[in-house]
């Protein structure tokens, strides 16, 4: 028969019991943080779902008005200037290709300034995971 001792069976217990704690922690923090970047995710998805809808309405009403404004501006050249009806074509062509390129190059920058990942969370499960080691090794 195999005797145990008393003094260090509750000595085991306690250590098994933390350990079991900890193991418990991590599965609790890495499903919240894994819930939180989901939702973080989903947020940021519809933000950019409903900045697109609205630059493409946006884009859509530009466009009407830019033709006619074109048209306006053209029939303008031809009628109060020497120019020839190709050339104010030309003119009005080339202002609008400059105001396209230096609205391109800002929409550019604000599609860079956009988050795709979720920072805050990978931030916070960073510092959970620091918080688990330090708990795990005693610290």
């Amino acid at each position: 028969m195999v005797t145990i001792n008393p003094l260090t069976r509750p000595k085991e217990d306690g250590i098994l019991q933390l350990l079991r704690g900890i193991v418990q922690d991590m599965c609790t923090l890495s499903s919240k943080e894994l819930l939180a970047a989901k939702l973080e995710t989903k947020q940021e998805m519809a933000k950019f779902a409903k900045a697109g809808i609205m630059l493409a309405a946006a884009a859509f009403i530009l466009a009407i008005g830019v033709i006619l404004f074109s048209l306006m501006m053209v029939f303008l050249l031809v009628e109060y200037t020497t120019v020839l009806l190709w050339s104010s074509l030309g003119i009005v062509a080339l202002a609008y290709t400059l105001l396209g390129v230096i609205i391109a190059v800002s929409g550019k920058k604000a599609v860079a300034r956009a988050k795709a990942l979720p920072v805050g969370t990978l931030r916070s499960t960073k510092e959970d995971v620091r918080y688990i080691v330090q708990k795990a090794s005693g610290h």
